[in-house]
């Protein structure tokens, strides 16, 4: 399965260019922890998962709509910081079995054609990627392929 999407955490102009060399075709060197592949998951499924993770973790609502960064780059959006904090929530919850609860949930979705077993692990990535981003003052970006 070829790779659809890539979650990933830079700055703005990082994120731009990054945009650009996957648009041109570019690969993305393994080991890389500041980003993610997706495949099958991409704005949609990311604003149904932030529903879900503000719902469980009792975050109240805000904006989870993803949102394009420029014109000349229609394939890249900015996570909101709302759906941001959420995710980081869920990483502080105390309850063990928090994650998997709402990738149950994630995978019940209609938007999701996944299992819960096979997005509880793109789950705790991109949590992951969420708390490092957090902590290097980098924003969360998708970038999706077209066509």
């Amino acid at each position: 399965m070829a790779v659809q999407a890539e979650l990933f955490a830079a700055k703005h102009a990082a994120a731009l260019a990054r945009s650009e060399a996957l648009e041109a075709g570019g690969v993305t060197p393994t080991g890389d922890a500041s980003h993610l592949a997706l495949v099958d998951l991409g704005p949609i499924e990311l604003e149904t998962l932030g529903e879900i993770v503000a719902r469980a973790v009792r975050f109240g609502s805000g904006d989870l709509e993803l949102e394009e960064v420029d014109l000349d780059h229609e394939a890249l959006l900015l996570l909101p910081d709302f759906l941001c904090e959420a995710l980081a929530e869920l990483s502080r919850s105390e309850d063990p079995d928090l994650a998997t609860e709402v990738a149950t949930e994630w995978a019940q979705a209609e938007e999701v054609d996944a299992s819960a077993t096979e997005l509880l692990p793109v789950l705790r990535s991109i949590v992951a990627l969420v708390l490092l981003a957090e902590k290097t003052g980098e924003r969360l970006y998708l970038w999706t392929a077209e066509g």
